[in-house]
């Protein structure tokens, strides 16, 4: 998905209804992808650190939808009864306004400091509960290995550099440091740290399982970890040598165990379950 200047669609009513109830005001919701909206967007990029080009690509998109479906879920607490779809549809704003007034707050529909601290005081979880930790970082960062210059990936159709990071329109890089690379992984990671924090939003996780889980997901895809049996156990609460398993089920590349993956599999396992964030190269 791309929305930038001069895109008009529905998906743009959602970026503008999203972001004014986010308190990044984008001046009017007119499905127009305008100045005013691009403003906005490069506001909320900045202040939660994803690239601040003012075009709403996927990270942008997935961020803005997983802040809606905390505030969703964060009403649903308080006795409303909400779909938690990540859009600031009109039942969403009618309950936030209700929200407002029993709770003697400006009733604007607007998620400011005052709203949202009186909406996440008996939640443990807010509208960025985990973050990425520095150790998980660099775990993912040695994993991914470092590529100063752009090379095409394993689908032939997109350049990569740094840790992974894939180039996208409006971006040109003829080298890169590690430094620029891990501040660009960093911002990668971000809409999987706001998926994560979403999926997991009735769990009391660690830093290291929250961790342990963001590399998971950045490796295996955000789809396979929430359709997971790893998922569903760690919520189920299974034991420590089921969650084990269910990490070491995700070793295969085309129908055969690879040993890479395998490593990583165990090494996220050992984070997740004793904050060892070591990479070891063990054997089958």
């Amino acid at each position: 998905m791309i929305l930038k200047i001069g895109s008009t669609s529905r998906n743009v009513n959602i970026v503008q209804k999203n972001l004014k109830m986010l308190s990044y005001d984008p001046k009017g919701i007119d499905y127009i992808y305008g100045e005013n909206t691009e403003t906005a967007v490069k506001n909320f990029q900045s202040e939660n650190s994803l690239v601040c080009d003012g075009i709403v690509g996927d990270h942008t998109w997935n961020a803005l939808i997983d802040k809606i479906k905390n505030i969703q879920a964060a009403l649903n607490s308080y006795g409303f009864n909400l779909a938690v779809d990540g859009i600031a549809g009109i039942d969403t704003y009618n309950c936030l306004l209700r929200f407002q007034e029993e709770h003697n707050l400006t009733a604007d529909g607007i998620v400011g400091p005052e709203t949202k601290n009186a909406l996440f005081k008996n939640n443990n979880n807010s509208l960025t509960d985990f973050d990425i930790s520095e150790n998980g970082v660099n775990f993912i960062a040695d994993y991914e290995d470092f590529y100063a210059k752009p090379y095409r990936g394993l689908d032939s159709q997109n350049q990569t550099i740094g840790y992974g990071h894939v180039i996208i329109s409006g971006e040109h890089f003829e080298s890169i440091t590690k430094i620029q690379a891990k501040a660009l992984l960093r911002k990668d990671l971000q809409s999987f740290v706001d998926i994560v924090n979403t999926i997991t939003l009735s769990l009391n996780l660690t830093q290291c399982q929250f961790d342990a889980l963001i590399s998971f997901a950045y490796n295996c895809g955000i789809s396979a970890l929430k359709n997971s049996t790893l998922l569903k156990d760690i919520k189920g609460n299974a034991s420590i040598e089921k969650i084990k398993e269910d990490f070491l089920m995700w070793c295969n590349c085309n129908g055969k165990r690879e040993l890479g993956l395998y490593r990583r599999r165990y090494d996220e396992f050992e984070m997740y379950k004793d904050a060892d964030y070591t990479r070891t190269y063990r054997d089958f």
